[in-house]
C-alpha cells in the first residue's frame, strides 16, 4: 500500500499524539497544524510541525492552509481532533475533498451528534435512554419549566467548545485547581434562574439537563471507527476512574474493559444514526436503575482512544486504511485492565477529592498502578512532554506578569 500523508488539526492535544505515534511508527508522513507554534504536539518526532500564518486560528484561515497543504502534499488523510475542526470538515468537504480522503457522516447527521439538542433527537429516534433535557426558549420559558424539574438539574451549552471562552469561565468561577466548567449545576430553582441569567447575556443557546446520579466511576466511554461501509472496524471502551472538573468533566484517568452491554447499546445508536468514520460515545450508568444513559457524543478521535492502541486495537491505522479504501478486517478483542493517566490533570482530580475527603493518598497512587499508557509521555517520543512540561510552567508566570500589569493601570 502506497503511504499516502496524514495530516492532523490541531495539535495541542493527546488524540493528535496518539494519531501521529501510531502512523508515524508505521512510516506513514504525518504534519500537524496549529495556530500555536509551540504545541506540544508539534515538537513530536513523528510530526512534521505546520504553524498556521499569522497565528490566526480563524476558520478561514484554517480551511485556505488546508487547500494550499493539500495542492502541495497531492493526496492526505485528514484526521479533524477538535470539534470545530470536525464541523469545518463537513461543512467543507467538497472543496477538501479534492485533496483529502477522510470518512465522515452527511453534515446534518454531524451537527446532530456534536449539539447537545440534536444529540437528543437522536437518542429518541434511536429508542437511546437519555437524561431528560429541556431547551429553554427564554427566561419566562425556563422559569415556567422550573416548577416540573427534578432538581439538582445541569445548564449546559448546545454546543460544548462555546463555553470555552474566558468570560464564562469567570463567570463560573473554577476552582483554581480544575479546568474550565463544561456545565453549571443548579441545586434548586432559585440558583437556576440567577445562573442562567448570568450565561444567557453571553450565550443565549443553552439547554437544561437531569443529573444522573452515581459516582464519576460510573461513567464509560465507547470509541470505535465505522467503516465507510458501515461496519464496525474498531470497538474499544474504557471506564473513567476521574476526571475534571469532578463529576461532569473530561477523563483524567481511565481502565480498559470489556463491557458487551456498553458495546451493543453504542452500535445501536450508531447504527440507528448510519455513522461513518472516528468517534466517540459516553454514557452513565444510572445508580437508579443500573441503565447506560447517554452522555456525550464525539465525532471524532479523542482525549484518550490511543490507549485502544497499547490494548491491541490501531484505531488510527485502521481509520487511515479506511478512508484509502483500503480492507482491513474489524477488531473488536483488546486487553482488559490497561490504564491511560494524564498525571498532570488526574493529580489536581486527586487532590481536589482528597480535600472533598473522597480519596486518600495510598488510594490515588494504588489507582496507578499497572501498565500505564501516557497522555503526553512516550519513551520513544519524549520531547512532546518536555514541551508540555515547559508550557505548565510558563503559565503561572504569565499569570503573575498580568495581575502586575493589571495592578499598573
Amino acid at each position: 500500500m502506497k503511504k499516502e500523508p496524514a495530516v492532523i488539526l490541531p495539535a495541542d492535544r493527546p488524540a493528535t499524539l496518539g494519531i501521529a505515534r501510531s502512523l508515524g511508527r508505521r512510516g506513514i508522513p504525518v504534519f500537524g497544524i496549529d495556530a500555536d507554534p509551540g504545541a506540544y504536539g508539534l515538537a513530536s518526532k513523528y510530526v512534521r510541525a505546520c504553524p498556521l500564518p499569522g497565528g490566526s486560528d480563524s476558520e478561514e484561515n484554517r480551511l485556505e492552509f488546508l487547500l494550499d497543504l493539500g495542492k502541495k502534499l497531492g493526496r492526505s488523510v485528514l484526521f479533524p481532533v477538535r470539534d470545530d475542526d470536525v464541523l469545518l470538515c463537513s461543512r467543507q468537504r467538497k472543496a477538501l475533498m479534492k485533496f483529502y480522503s477522510y470518512v465522515m457522516p452527511g453534515e446534518a447527521a454531524v451537527v446532530d451528534l456534536v449539539t447537545k439538542d440534536g444529540l437528543q433527537r437522536t437518542a429518541e429516534a434511536c429508542a437511546i435512554p437519555s437524561p431528560r433535557m429541556f431547551v429553554p426558549r427564554n427566561r419566562r420559558h425556563l422559569r415556567e419549566a422550573a416548577a416540573g424539574m427534578p432538581f439538582p438539574v445541569v445548564l449546559k451549552p448546545v454546543f460544548s467548545p462555546s463555553w470555552l471562552r474566558p468570560e464564562i469561565s469567570a463567570l463560573l468561577r473554577a476552582h483554581p485547581l480544575s479546568n474550565p466548567p463544561k456545565v453549571a449545576l443548579c441545586a434548586d430553582a432559585g440558583e437556576l434562574m440567577r445562573t442562567y441569567d448570568k450565561i444567557s447575556a453571553i450565550d443565549k443557546r443553552l439547554i437544561v439537563q437531569e443529573v444522573i446520579p452515581g459516582a464519576d466511576e460510573r461513567l464509560a466511554y465507547c470509541c470505535f471507527c465505522i467503516g465507510r461501509n458501515g461496519e464496525p472496524l474498531a470497538v474499544f471502551a474504557g471506564r473513567k476512574m476521574r476526571v475534571l472538573p469532578l463529576g461532569f468533566g473530561s477523563a483524567t484517568c481511565v481502565r480498559s474493559f470489556y463491557d458487551p452491554e456498553l458495546e451493543e447499546i453504542s452500535l445501536k445508536l450508531l447504527s440507528g444514526a448510519r455513522y461513518r468514520g472516528l468517534g466517540g460515545v459516553e454514557f452513565k450508568k444510572d445508580s437508579r436503575d443500573e441503565r447506560y444513559k447517554l452522555i456525550e457524543f464525539n465525532a471524532r478521535f479523542g482525549l484518550w482512544d490511543s490507549l485502544a492502541g497499547r490494548c491491541g486495537i490501531d484505531i488510527p491505522y485502521i481509520a487511515y486504511c479506511d478512508a484509502l479504501g483500503v480492507s482491513v478486517a474489524p477488531q473488536r478483542k483488546y486487553r482488559e485492565g490497561v490504564i491511560w493517566v494524564d498525571l498532570q490533570r488526574d493529580l489536581r482530580a486527586f487532590l481536589l477529592r482528597r480535600k472533598g475527603r473522597r480519596m486518600k493518598l495510598a488510594d490515588w497512587i494504588g489507582s496507578l498502578r499497572g501498565e500505564r499508557e501516557g497522555a503526553v509521555f512516550s519513551r520513544d517520543d519524549v520531547k512532546p512532554a518536555l514541551a508540555a512540561a515547559r508550557e505548565m510552567l510558563d503559565r503561572p508566570r504569565a499569570m503573575i506578569k498580568g495581575f502586575f500589569r493589571r495592578e499598573a493601570r
